[in-house]
């Protein structure tokens, strides 16, 4: 098990891609390697994708100690999953039997108090998993108005006190910028304080502006037709999600891809863990696989 990230429904996912030897596949959420390093352990072929540069040193070392022809099977590439066409082609993965991704943002991220993802410390608030990316989350906050807030923390983080957060917000700011995790995660405490939940007051806030920093539900939106195009006959798509906006993309994407006869949709209802799972990595509790097969 990797201690940079839990892949989530390994099992699952492992199962439904029925991997073959030889065959390629594609890894579009590297991460700590999991579902990569289960693929070629199989006998298959891997390319593996990721905007971290953290997660691909991480990979990259862990793949210095496997024996040759695992090393030899696997490919490791720095980029954006939104690009995933032009990443496929230019490495020689451009017709392959199976596509993984994996939303999650991984719990190496998560504890890097330096990467400003967690609430749990008091960091730079930063959030970004490219680092080339120009704008981080404390630029949003510090220069969005009231209405712009309240829309991402509404939208993107389905928070049901998103109007009085961006009201703390606005006041705070104007006393002093906002430019750590522990300010913000504090501001926000002070507002949703009476809920009665095992998740911290500010966990929707958070999840909100880390998926607009960094475009997610924009980059599976653009992902996921290509991805399509990539798989040969029977080649299947898998996509593990963990917010009901990705899973909504997810969703209406596979019944587009039905209606234009690409493929059919494997999963009537999303495949989510077990209850062993959720007790071992508390991370996986809101997850769900979809999986769409290439006709």
């Amino acid at each position: 098990m990797s201690d940079y990230h839990v892949s989530v429904l390994l099992k699952d996912v492992i199962e439904n891609l029925k991997v073959e030897k030889g065959k390629k596949y594609i890894d579009a959420t590297l991460g700590g390697g999991g579902y990569t390093f289960e693929i070629a352990r199989l006998g298959g072929r891997v390319l593996g994708i990721d905007v971290d540069e953290e997660a691909i040193d991480y990979v990259e070392s862990r793949i210095k100690n496997q024996e040759l022809s695992l090393r030899d099977s696997i490919k490791i590439v720095k980029g954006n999953f939104r690009n995933i066409d032009e990443i496929a082609k230019s490495n020689g993965f451009e017709n392959v039997e199976g596509i993984v991704f994996d939303l999650g943002v991984s719990m190496h991220q998560l504890k890097n108090d330096k990467r400003g993802f967690s609430f749990m410390s008091d960091s730079d608030l930063d959030m970004r998993m490219d680092r080339d990316l120009g704008v981080k989350a404390k630029d949003l906050i510090n220069v969005l108005n009231k209405k712009e807030l309240y829309e991402i923390f509404k939208n993107f983080g389905e928070e049901s006190s998103a109007w009085p957060v961006a009201e703390a917000i606005i006041s705070a700011r104007k006393v002093k910028k906002i430019e750590t995790t522990g300010e913000l995660a504090n501001i926000v405490a002070r507002v949703v304080r009476n809920r009665n939940s095992k998740i911290h007051p500010a966990t929707k806030i958070f999840q909100a502006l880390r998926i607009v920093i960094n475009d997610e539900l924009g980059s599976l939106e653009e992902a996921l037709p290509k991805a399509v195009s990539l798989l040969n006959k029977k080649g299947k798509l898998l996509v593990v999600s963990f917010h009901s906006g990705e899973d909504r993309i997810v969703k209406n994407s596979f019944k587009e891809f039905e209606k234009l006869d690409l493929g059919r949709i494997i999963t009537s209802e999303p495949i989510v863990p077990e209850e062993q799972e959720i007790e071992i990595n508390k991370a996986s509790r809101s997850a769900k696989l979809r999986i769409f097969e290439r006709l």
